[in-house]
């Protein structure tokens, strides 16, 4: 495939939504915002950095609004640590719901199979979007990688390197970028933790930043950008000539483990839904009635950033206060 230096991608990004009734401030309609944002802008698709809902199985209208969207948008999504949290949540029922598109899933035929394999590639306008899965961890007893089990946010206890990609995935990965240098293809990482090894690093940092070397030392500006969520935070950095993002949460700006409530008359619009995912009632309820909003304070509008990318290197962010 020719380069084209005039190629130009754009998408709309956010992360760490956390969706669940009751538990949040995060609504369908922060959804619903980010994708009118997204049309506007007229994006090419829209992808989320993980942790987009807590309970996938009570949460039919999220999903509806995200895949099922007005706008016809292509929509994307890995998983972060959260994703499988909620009792009966299991990859079979979460990984269908991570995208609305045909994709080419990390399987031997590229076909989604079982959904417990949740990492994919799609090519696009001579970009190629890889989506990782950092849920895997190594369980030293029977030696081998697992993946976060459903009704957690986390690895097994007993099990080490938490937040990797496993060594089936390093591979797939390796061959991933390899192919798209011979190629001529612009590939973007997205991940829910991060290989920056500046601001936080997953135990495959190291592993992975070489096969970027390489691959960048094959074919210059394969790989153009790094894009993480996980930290609830805002940074970005260029490493070894590689963008490297870390995006923010829609609407939890912090987040204290230990701390006394704070909100005390703050309402805000709260609707309900039944099991199907229609809206059933809508009203003004107290942020104080939320169970997490002791340990969070909260953004007034949903966060997103609109990027755009040349396949020439040139990168823009359009984020939102």
């Amino acid at each position: 495939m020719a380069e084209n230096p005039s190629n130009e991608l754009k998408f709309a990004l956010f992360a760490d939504l956390h969706y669940k009734k009751g538990m949040y401030i995060a609504s369908v309609g922060d959804v619903e915002s980010i994708l009118a944002r997204a049309n506007e802008s007229g994006v090419d698709f829209v992808i989320h950095c993980g942790d987009m809902c807590n309970d996938y199985k009570g949460s039919r209208e999220l999903t509806s609004a995200y895949l099922e969207n007005p706008y016809k948008i292509p929509a994307y999504g890995i998983y972060g640590n959260h994703e499988l949290e909620t009792k009966e949540n299991d990859m079979s029922y979460v990984t269908p719901l991570l995208t609305n598109r045909e994709v080419v899933w990390g399987t031997p035929d590229g076909k989604i199979g079982d959904g417990s394999i949740a990492y994919y590639h799609f090519d696009i306008n001579g970009f190629r979007i890889v989506c990782v899965d950092t849920n895997y961890s190594f369980n030293v007893e029977i030696g081998l990688w697992e993946h976060n089990l459903p009704a957690s946010w986390g690895a097994p206890i007993k099990n080490i390197k938490a937040n990797s990609l496993g060594d089936a995935q390093l591979v797939w990965l390796e061959n991933l970028l390899d192919d798209a240098a011979d190629k001529g293809l612009k590939c973007l990482i997205f991940s829910h933790e991060s290989f920056s090894g500046v601001w936080s690093r997953s135990p495959d940092t190291d592993t992975v930043r070489e096969m970027f070397r390489k691959v960048n030392k094959k074919r210059e500006k394969t790989v153009l950008m790094a894009v993480n969520g996980h930290l609830h935070t805002n940074h970005q950095k260029m490493v070894e000539d590689i963008l490297f993002i870390d995006v923010n949460t829609v609407r939890n700006g912090l987040w204290i483990p230990k701390s006394e409530v704070h909100y005390t008359d703050e309402t805000f619009l709260f609707a309900d839904y039944d099991k199907e995912g229609r809206e059933i009632s809508k009203k003004d309820r107290l942020v104080s009635d939320l169970w997490m909003s002791a340990q969070t304070w909260y953004y007034s509008e949903p966060l997103s950033a609109i990027v755009t990318v040349t396949s020439d290197g040139k990168i823009t962010v359009d984020g939102k206060k």
